[in-house]
């Protein structure tokens, strides 16, 4: 490799590695909006429950919004996956603890949403998975 080479290389790592920064930082608020807008988005995700709905027609309501909220934290459990290798006690704390905190802000603070243990559960399962996922892909692309 050349010194041309390498630079380029390094300039590209730079640029994929500040494009995931916005990228995440984009995902961190739209989650924050989702998560603490004042009334529960349900009733503005028609599109989303019927897409849902159609793709799991035996599915009841309850199981889809406990699936949406997964994918939801999928994202976000892909952000922690970086912690693993030196700090996976962390890791389930925070999957534990930051969707155990929304709900607790959701009873307190906003009255037209609904604190659900589900919602926590649900929430934590797509971060962990998320980690899962983030962790596996990188055991098959550096084996």
């Amino acid at each position: 490799p050349t010194v041309a080479s390498h630079s380029e290389d390094r300039r590209t790592a730079t640029t994929v590695a500040r494009l995931g920064i916005v990228a995440a930082a984009v995902y961190l608020v739209v989650l924050a909006v989702v998560l603490l807008w004042p009334d529960h988005l349900d009733r503005h995700a028609d599109l989303v429950f019927r897409l849902a709905f159609r793709l799991f027609p035996s599915a009841n309501g309850r199981e889809v919004d406990f699936g949406l909220n997964v994918l939801l934290f999928l994202p976000f459990g892909s952000l922690l996956a970086p912690l693993v290798p030196r700090h996976a006690w962390a890791v389930l704390v925070i999957a534990w603890v930051v969707p155990t905190l929304v709900e607790i802000a959701q009873g307190l603070l906003l009255p037209a949403r609904v604190s659900s243990i589900f919602d926590v559960v649900a929430n934590a399962a797509g971060s962990l998975t998320g980690v899962l996922l983030v962790a596996g892909l990188r055991r098959r692309l550096n084996p």
